[in-house]
């Protein structure tokens, strides 16, 4: 039994010892006289056709202000090298070898648009493997910071598309073509991000030429969905809330001494959302977003109402300490008006206690006080503060169900 054991351990000795020398002769008969600089085809006139795969694994950050594309991308690249093709059975079965990655010829790609280094597959800690027929397959990861136009437009219910560009630097198209994989990136690694929606993506090559020369490209192009639910709690919400509740400062009595300060503090609460927005968005006049616009419009109806309540304190007669009422804008007749809450005020009935005079004797109002809502020539009173809470009222609805309809289309 022992000399069993003993026969067993030197046969997987002898065995290691073969794989070990095996792989010393593979390295020494295919890299003794290999060239990073020359491409991996013994016909110099033909092409090296490069299989790409765009995988994305996150999207850390869409920089809205400056327009930048924040994400982590992970490529998977494949190429035959005509160099590096052996026998297994020459080499004791060894089907793959994982050679130093500035050992083996590599197509140098670089991102054309991108805002950092282009040469983003700089890192040599990638994986790559070569099998036994030449087939190379490459492994770069990198963090990209592209460029990404945006079109704000539809603000926060916006959809965007970014693109992604590859270009084989040093290479025509005539000796190194682009090829891709699949017709859209790969996802199956792919982290959801909080803000945004990955809806679609397209992967794709070309050719371009520029001053005589023709190069291949690899293009990928994503879809990206805004989630609008955080901007719209926490900014739509409460500035509609807003600018509704500063309608109903004509609703105050203008003897109660906060009229005023109520229309500005709405107008001040206005401002600091405006704000709030004008931060998230580009410096930029392209594509005005109709959430600013909307905000806009907004702030001069506040302005509007500011300065309307401005204007109704100031010729209020209660202010320079009359005994009379304010006295109504205009009256509407009776055949042509409906009663509706806010729009009567008590009005003072000049009519003198004279029953000659005014015709009211013995009416039940011999003191002369207070007809409400009436006048004398039979009609509703109008005051300003009615006249005005109702033309604000019907502007805020035809500003605010005019965006809401364009940004819902």
């Amino acid at each position: 039994m022992k000399l069993l054991y003993v026969l067993v351990l030197l046969a997987m000795c002898r065995s290691a010892a073969g794989s070990i020398e095996a792989i010393k002769r593979l390295y020494s008969d295919m890299f003794g006289n290999y060239s990073t600089k020359m491409r991996p085809v013994y016909n110099q006139s033909q092409h090296v056709d490069v299989h790409s795969r765009f995988n994305l694994v996150a999207i850390t950050e869409v920089d809205q202000v400056r327009q930048i594309l924040h994400s982590y991308v992970l490529m998977n690249l494949t190429w035959r090298d005509e160099f590096l093709t052996w026998k297994p059975e020459d080499y004791n079965g060894i089907k793959f070898i994982h050679p130093p990655l500035t050992d083996i010829w590599r197509p140098k790609l670089i991102v054309p648009v991108s805002l950092e280094d282009r040469d983003v597959f700089k890192d040599e800690t990638s994986a790559i493997t070569v099998n036994s027929e030449g087939r190379v397959t490459w492994l770069p990861g990198a963090n990209f910071a592209t460029d990404c136009k945006l079109d704000l437009t539809l603000f926060p219910f916006d959809d965007q598309t970014c693109q992604f560009r590859f270009l084989p630097v040093s290479y025509f198209s005539n000796e190194l073509k682009m090829v891709s994989t699949l017709i859209s990136a790969g996802t199956q690694a792919y982290t959801e991000n909080g803000e945004w929606i990955l809806s679609a993506s397209r992967a794709y090559t070309t050719e371009r030429t520029f001053v005589d020369s023709t190069f291949s490209f690899f293009y990928v192009d994503i879809d990206l969905e805004r989630r609008p639910m955080f901007f719209v709690l926490n900014v739509i919400i409460p500035v509609v809330v807003l600018s509704f509740l500063n309608i109903f400062v004509f609703s105050l009595p203008c003897d109660c001494g906060e009229k005023v300060s109520y229309a500005i503090t709405c107008l001040l609460a206005l401002t600091v959302f405006m704000s709030i927005v004008s931060g998230l968005l580009p410096k930029s006049s392209d594509n005005i977003p109709m959430v600013t616009l909307y905000l806009t419009c907004l702030l001069g109806i506040s302005v509007l109402s500011v300065v309307a309540t401005i204007l109704i304190v100031m010729k209020d007669p209660a202010k320079a300490n009359k005994k009379t009422p304010q006295s109504p804008l205009f009256v509407i007749p009776l055949f042509c008006s409906l009663p509706f809450p806010g729009s009567r005020r008590r009005i003072m009935d000049q009519v003198q206690l004279d029953s000659k005079t005014n015709g009211l004797a013995g009416s039940g109002n011999p003191t002369g006080k207070l007809l409400e809502g009436r006048s004398s020539s039979g009609g509703y009173c109008v005051t300003a503060d009615s006249l005005c809470m109702v033309i604000f009222t019907v502007l805020w609805m035809a500003v605010s169900l005019g965006f809401f309809v364009q940004i819902t289309q």
